[in-house]
């Protein structure tokens, strides 16, 4: 068996290229997330149509803290900087998230207080994804609404969990310190 030579059609190739569908920046951000995690591609595009983009400049708010809680953000490109306020202090900067990194979720399931800030640190170009949003897809796609609040419940039990570990670490290294000091 030999192996035939590929011919090749320029014009047809040329025009076989320009038929694939391109990913936006916005989709394949939105694909990495795992809140997005559940959904085909073709969901994506959907969620993509009711998600917001929208470019910061550096030492932008993005939310402040105590602002009512209305969605999630996903960064695509850039630095973005999670900031506590401290009375009488300066802000106190709590992370750093870059490219593909996600924040403020709760806000999706509450219009609760923001209880961080969040300011881009550069050039910050930001996919914004509201609580409305999600409603709508609940009324008009719930499949898609539906796989949203599941991986989005999957992800906050994950950060419960880490949180609670954490804290049960501090609980035992502040036992240790009151221990040390009441044997002085």
């Amino acid at each position: 068996m030999t192996d035939k030579p590929k011919v090749s059609y320029p014009l047809f190739d040329s025009f076989k290229d320009k038929l694939k569908p391109r990913r936006s920046q916005a989709e394949i951000a939105l694909s990495q997330v795992n809140v997005f995690g559940r959904l085909t591609k073709h969901e994506i595009r959907i969620v993509e149509k009711n998600a917001h983009i929208r470019n910061f400049a550096p030492n932008e708010p993005i939310f402040k803290q105590g602002d009512p809680g209305n969605g999630m953000y996903i960064i695509i490109d850039g630095r973005v900087g999670i900031f506590l306020d401290i009375p009488n202090q300066e802000p106190k900067q709590l992370s750093e998230l870059h490219d593909g990194d996600f924040f403020g979720e709760i806000a999706l399931l509450d219009e609760s207080p923001r209880t961080a800030g969040a300011t881009a640190l550069e050039n910050s170009t930001i996919i914004g994804f509201y609580r409305p949003d999600l409603m709508d897809l609940l009324k008009i796609k719930p499949g898609i609404g539906s796989k949203i609040l599941l991986s989005l419940s999957e992800v906050l039990a994950t950060r419960l969990r880490s949180t609670n570990s954490e804290l049960v670490k501090v609980s035992r290294q502040l036992e240790e310190i009151l221990g040390q000091q009441d044997d002085e």
